[in-house]
């Protein structure tokens, strides 16, 4: 009987043991105190590629209490404004920083990613805390900022390049847009849009007029100076083709990019338009998407279309290139970014 007891003293202790240790285990959890707060150097900016290299934007924020000592880390979560950060975003993890300075470089890569160059957005900015999988994260106030992005463009010069300068720009090389030979072989081509009712440009080795230019030797072929080369259907787009090995030229009026396929609503037998932006030189379109594919193409029609050959859809056009895939129906905006040559892009982005 003696033994019995004793193991029966032996057990209950060790259910008060296990109580108390429930009972720590309770204490445990956290009970959460302030949540991280977060201020913003600036609340509007205005991006440029020739300022990359300087400060743009300094954020700062303390961490947040959890009821006990927590080693926490940082992420910094950027989305477009009124998103409640369910849709694209951009974050950077800062560790267990208290602060981050972007330079206007690092900062417009971030934008990149959720908004488009060349117009300002409203971007909502939050800090997110860490501390361990079984404890849900800490997440700051919510800033939201103006932000105008630019284009990170790639610069060429000759003779990867040529300036063409022209009425339509007041006949400055060095202000001029560029045709690009991204394989360095002699053969050129770009998107210009030529504002003048009669257009008239020269073909320049560099950014002035003493480098040398190519002009007019009749019937599409080029000359090492000579005249003014013309295009007689007057103002719009034009894809501008020049090859210094062959010595010819064309130009091509485009009327219309639009998208084209299965993931589209006229399927494959038609192009929904897309509207040109002058600012940016991209042609966009706000539009329901089915699952599917698609592809871009000019004037309605094959001769010049774009595909992306990379099976990871890496963002840049190729010509004849592979259908793109659209994995989830929804409303996209589509914008393809043509108007810097050798620096072509297209974005298809789901809106919320």
């Amino acid at each position: 009987m003696k033994i019995i007891i004793n193991r029966m003293l032996v057990l209950v202790t060790a259910l008060v043991v296990l109580a108390s240790c429930e009972k720590d285990e309770v204490k445990a959890v956290y009970k959460m105190g302030n949540s991280p707060v977060l201020t913003t150097s600036s609340n509007a900016l205005i991006l440029e590629q020739d300022n990359a290299t300087n400060d743009a934007l300094t954020m700062n924020w303390s961490a947040a209490e959890y009821g006990y000592s927590a080693a926490q880390t940082f992420t910094l979560q950027m989305a477009p404004s009124g998103s409640d950060f369910t849709g694209d975003m951009a974050e950077v993890n800062v560790r267990a920083s208290s602060s981050k300075t972007f330079t206007v470089g690092e900062l417009n890569r971030e934008m990149l990613k959720i908004i488009p160059f060349g117009q300002a957005s409203e971007v909502d900015v939050r800090i997110k805390s860490f501390v361990t999988d079984s404890i849900a994260p800490a997440y700051s106030n919510t800033i939201t900022l103006t932000i105008t992005p630019y284009q990170d463009i790639i610069l060429y010069s000759y003779p990867q390049a040529l300036n063409v300068a022209g009425n339509y720009q007041d006949w400055s090389p060095d202000k001029a847009p560029q045709i690009v030979s991204l394989s360095n072989d002699g053969d050129y081509e770009g998107y210009i849009n030529f504002d003048n009712a009669n257009p008239e440009f020269k073909i320049v080795k560099g950014d002035n007029w003493g480098a040398g230019d190519f002009g007019d030797a009749g019937s599409g072929k080029l000359s090492n100076g000579g005249n003014n080369l013309k295009l007689t259907d007057g103002a719009g787009v034009y894809r501008l083709k020049a090859n210094t090995t062959t010595m010819t030229w064309s130009a091509t009026r485009i009327t219309t990019w639009g998208v084209i396929g299965s993931a589209t609503t006229n399927g494959w037998d038609a192009s929904t338009p897309m509207e040109f932006d002058e600012t940016t030189g991209s042609w966009v379109l706000v539009s329901n998407l089915f699952e599917g594919e698609l592809k871009f193409r000019a004037n309605n029609g094959w001769d010049i279309n774009f595909g992306d050959n990379k099976s990871n859809l890496d963002g840049k056009p190729d010509y004849g290139g592979d259908n793109i895939a659209i994995t989830s129906a929804g409303n996209y905006t589509i914008r393809l970014n043509i108007g810097v040559a050798g620096n072509y892009s297209y974005t298809i982005k789901k809106n919320l």
